[in-house]
């Protein structure tokens, strides 16, 4: 196999970040092995340290003909794809050109006919996948930044004092702005320090800033070190998106709130796992349900330790390691 690997991956404001994070941390992974990663997307402005080849908007047939015949210069022995914009006819079509063929998957919507399917969600070992594809799924395999692999366990303090609430690199639905008003009325609320982080695309900044103006106790991050932030909070309250995962693995308990239809799953393992709590949709949160969440976590460290110590079994950090030694391995 050429040790040429194309990813054909896209991230900004309106689709959001997590399909390029992931694909960064496994980029890094086929670096240290010595392959070389080539970014296809729509998006070259998000994409540093790396050769990216820039697609312009097309129909799925004329994207279709543009990367392969990039693939074909570049001479491609890998071609990894992490977008939903694949349906099964797209997939088949990559799945039968004279390369080996990736999916990264999170909602099996289709049979799969590439070479492998990767799916490190929680939830992806009770899917019934189908298809010709071998599938490498569940944990074991989630794709995440290096920063997070083999993270120290933690153990949590005697007292919550420090609230991390993150709702990822942009906000769409913003959430942000409407979950601090419901936190003002919360009894607790003078009795903590709330860390609200402002993402590097947030659109709803100064609505953010207006909320908090008053509020000596609430710091605004702007684009901050997430990794450090979350080994200083003790809880946090998240969007059940990828930072799900850094949550955990970092051994910090989690309310989750979902913000888009993929994350229904991931919130609901992630509380049958026993590693955060479910509060449901956005836009049906219930303030007491919140309230009587945080009083769980805040007046109980026996649970906070459990939670915290499941996270960290679940979630090692390693994923991208493993995929990226499998693939070519077996490519």
């Amino acid at each position: 196999m050429s040790e040429i690997i194309a990813i054909r991956v896209d991230g900004n404001s309106e689709i959001g970040f997590g399909h390029l994070m992931r694909m960064k941390a496994l980029a890094r992974e086929f670096d240290k092995l010595g392959a070389e990663v080539i970014f296809l997307s729509r998006n070259p402005e998000n994409i540093e340290g790396y050769r990216v080849m820039q697609l312009e908007r097309r129909t799925g047939d004329e994207e279709d003909l543009r990367v392969e015949e990039m693939l074909m210069e570049m001479q491609a022995g890998m071609f990894i794809i992490d977008s939903y914009e694949y349906n099964q006819e797209r997939l088949d079509r990559a799945g039968q050109l004279a390369l080996f063929t990736v999916y990264v998957d999170d909602l099996n919507l289709q049979p799969f006919n590439t070479d492998f399917v990767v799916n490190g969600n929680l939830y992806a070992p009770g899917l019934p996948y189908r298809g010709r594809a071998r599938f490498l799924l569940g944990s074991k395999y989630l794709l995440m930044r290096e920063e997070f692999a083999g993270v120290p366990l933690r153990l949590p303090h005697p007292d919550v004092e420090h609230v991390l609430i993150t709702f990822g690199a942009a906000d769409m639905e913003n959430v942000t702005p409407g979950i601090l008003p419901v936190l003002k009325s919360y009894k607790h609320f003078e009795d903590l320090h709330w860390h609200v982080v402002i993402g590097p695309v947030f659109r709803n900044a100064a609505e953010v800033e207006a909320v908090v103006r008053e509020c000596t106790n609430v710091t605004l991050h702007y684009n901050p070190d997430i990794k450090m932030l979350m080994d200083f909070c003790d809880i946090s309250i998240s969007a059940a998106g990828s930072t799900t995962y850094e949550l955990a693995a970092c051994g910090v308990p989690a309310l989750l709130v979902v913000a888009a239809d993929n994350q229904l799953r991931l919130a609901q393992e992630a509380e049958r796992q026993g590693m955060a709590f479910n509060l449901g949709w956005y836009h049906e949160l219930d303030p007491a349900s919140l309230y009587f969440a945080l009083d769980r976590l805040i007046n109980n460290q026996r649970l906070r330790e459990k939670m915290a110590v499941r996270g960290q079994e679940l979630i090692d950090g390693r994923g991208a390691r493993r995929v990226a030694g499998v693939l070519l391995q077996l490519a």
